[in-house]
């Protein structure tokens, strides 16, 4: 009897949509093509709730309806003729088990907005506050089940008749995910509780509200949430000035990458009808009934592409782009890798109005599709989302780039990533293979898990050579690179210094404690040189303060070319003096001053200046355990302020861990440094050699 309903509604279905199945079957791009897209969108409407929301998923599916199509699905409005507020009245009353007077002061009968599957009131609680009651229109359940059966079995249908566009489309898969998601949007408590998810999300993000829902006023069927008043798009980007605008755009750049890129949990509808302005530069994000999510390696990708991208780097773009597709036996790579870089290069050379980094995004997966690439329907629906919401950007900014206003978002997403990604585990099984094959061992090859302090003693013993007669790589590589540096420094006496340098050292290394971290297992064992090196001098009759001078000049030499990676990675991310250092500090503080070796905290100390503490410093502790902390501050400490001027800053920092404080206070500077500003005690000796 089931199969017999749902054979029955397909053919209902098939009458309604075989003029546009037909046009779809002989579409050519013409320059105007819009009368069938129409057509197909009204169709939709008049088919019902169930293909309302198939014409909203489509929209996002450049893959199954060509360009055209998605443009006007993508404006299909869920208007519906109004329920008599008696139907209401009984919903209300079922669901909450009591009458609407006893649960509400107020309760208008006017619905605010209707729509296919609900419709929303305005209402007043009985603690005087004002709220938003969207109520499910009756006898939706069993419909969606009647007609999704019916798509169901029209997939098998065509799994029959046409298996090859099939599996070039994923339209199973697409059907399945349609139906999860369908039927999930029935419920409100879930739209409640993914609404729940975005707050936490959202909780550190200034400026963005998501309404507070009212769970004992809340069911399957009736969901109960704040009142929100404000300012729709096109009102916002008129009224608000100059300034609040900026900052309104900043804010919603940091929650739309925040989503799409940090948290993997986005909203997918977010056009100017599920936002609200206010006046001060903040806003409240709504209807969070359609929402997608990427997965860690679908959101690693992504932010890969989107940092070539930020730098022009076309090849290493669609590297990344291309490997989150599943080619099918034809697939043309030649034609992809052309179609995208020649998509790149328009997007790059139009003016600011016209550049959409979404859009082109869209587009180069369409390429993709064309030359025979299967996306995953999550990243479908992540950058039909993405255009959505950079249409927000462009209509209060239109001159701005989207990839130019992201970069330093990016470059902090990309901190943040390293710091959560354990390093050492993956170095551990990557480095050994790349120096005695010569290759990088492949994703499948690499451990999620792994017994970490077992890596750790095996990376102490290769950096300290132990049970080696005749050193290891550890030791190798500390002695290639003091000894290049050295030379310049020591002269003629290189060899003999160094020598004893090395025995010295030998001695020292069996007291430093196992590090947590291979930043600071190295730099530990450069403190243990650098101590080693520094008594050589002194027992070669210079006094401590030459041996301060040339280790600090022999430091400075290494320090610096350490330094230009995060600069340059700075330079090519943001102009901005003050991001430019955030974004450099970041990086050395991941890599080799990370957690948990090192210990930091962020200090608020105005819009110039970057503004750190560090906490915890196992070399200064190395240093006074030796009864040598001076050294520390003459050498280690000092290379921070010419390291401050190569970034375009200057330092500002009295106290340190080996000075005697509990710990080291750094203020990188990128304007003119008050005259009240701390004094720079730690520095006086801190200029190059």
């Amino acid at each position: 009897m089931k199969q017999l309903r749902s054979l029955m509604r397909l053919i209902r279905i098939f009458a309604s949509l075989s003029a546009d199945i037909r046009a779809l079957r002989r579409y050519v791009p013409t320059g105007d093509d819009t009368r069938a897209a129409d057509r197909f969108a009204e169709n939709l409407t008049a088919l019902g709730p169930v293909f309302v929301k198939l014409g909203q998923i489509l929209s996002t599916r450049p893959d199954i309806l060509p360009e055209a199509y998605v443009a006007r699905l993508t404006a299909l409005q869920e208007h519906a003729p109004e329920i008599a507020f008696e139907t209401v009245r009984q919903v209300v009353e079922e669901e909450l088990a009591t009458s609407l007077e006893t649960a509400f002061a107020s309760f208008e009968p006017t619905p605010v907005a209707a729509a296919s599957l609900a419709q929303v009131h305005k209402a007043r609680l009985l603690d005087g506050r004002t709220v938003a009651v969207k109520v499910q229109r009756p006898g939706l359940e069993p419909l969606f089940h009647r007609d999704l059966d019916a798509l169901e079995l029209g997939l098998r249908v065509v799994r029959l008749l046409a298996p090859r566009r099939l599996r070039r489309t994923n339209l199973a898969a697409f059907l399945a995910e349609f139906r999860r998601y369908s039927l999930g949007e029935l419920d409100f408590r879930a739209e409640a509780s993914v609404m729940e998810r975005f707050r936490v999300n959202l909780a550190e993000q200034d400026g963005v509200h998501i309404p507070l829902t009212f769970a004992d006023l809340s069911t399957a069927r009736m969901l109960t949430m704040d009142w929100v008043d404000g300012m729709r798009l096109s009102e916002a980007a008129t009224t608000l000035s100059a300034q609040t605008r900026s900052a309104l755009v900043d804010r919603l750049v940091s929650v739309l990458l925040k989503m799409f890129i940090s948290d993997g949990l986005f909203h997918a509808d977010l056009h100017p009808g599920n936002i609200v302005f206010h006046a001060d530069g903040t806003f409240t994000l709504l209807d969070f009934g359609m929402f997608g999510a990427l997965n860690t390696e679908e959101r690693d990708r992504f932010v890969l592409y989107w940092i070539a991208v930020a730098q022009r780097q076309t090849r290493r773009a669609y590297y990344h782009f291309s490997k989150q597709t599943k080619p099918l036996p034809d697939a043309d790579h030649v034609l992809f890798q052309q179609s995208f870089e020649s998509l790149a290069t328009r997007f790059y050379a139009v003016p600011s109005r016209e550049a959409s980094l979404a859009r082109t995004y869209l587009a180069m997966m369409r390429a993709g599709y064309r030359a025979g690439f299967v996306f995953p329907a999550s990243l479908m629906l992540h950058a039909k989302a993405l255009t959505t919401a950079e249409a927000l950007l462009f209509k209060l900014a239109p001159d701005m780039r989207f990839d130019e206003i992201s970069r330093p978002f990016i470059a902090r997403e990309l901190t943040a990533r390293l710091a959560q990604s354990d390093p050492l585990g993956k170095i551990s099984q990557i480095l050994p293979e790349l120096l005695l094959t010569g290759a990088m061992p492949p994703a499948e090859a690499i451990d999620d898990t792994w017994d970490r302090s077992a890596t750790q003693g095996m990376w102490e013993s290769v950096l300290g050579a132990r049970g080696s007669s005749d050193g290891g790589i550890g030791r190798a590589g500390l002695a290639t690179l003091f000894h290049r540096f050295a030379r310049r420094h020591l002269g003629q006496e290189t060899e003999q210094l160094l020598s004893e340098t090395w025995a010295t050292y030998d001695t020292l290394e069996t007291e430093i404690p196992l590090q947590p971290n291979i930043g600071a297992m190295l730099t530990t064992h450069l403190a243990a040189l650098t101590l080693a090196l520094h008594r050589t001098l002194v027992s070669h009759a210079r006094s401590p303060e030459q041996s301060h001078a040339l280790i600090h000049a022999i430091g400075w030499d290494i320090y610096r070319r350490m330094a230009d990676p995060p600069l340059e990675l700075a330079r090519a991310i943001t102009a901005d003096p003050a991001k430019r250092l955030r974004i450099a500090t970041d990086l050395f503080r991941r890599f080799p001053f990370g957690p948990p070796g090192y210990g930091w905290r962020d200090v608020d100390a105005g819009k110039d200046v970057v503004a750190f503490d560090c906490t915890k410093c196992p070399v200064a502790d190395f240093f006074a355990q030796n009864g040598n902390a001076e050294l520390c501050t003459a050498t280690w400490c000092a290379l921070d302020f010419p390291l401050a001027e190569k970034w375009g800053g200057r330092l500002v920092r009295p106290k340190t861990i080996a000075s005697g404080h509990d710990h080291c206070n750094f203020r990188w500077h990128t304007g003119p440094v008050p005259i009240d500003a701390e004094t720079n005690k730690a520095g006086q000796n801190a200029e190059p050699r």
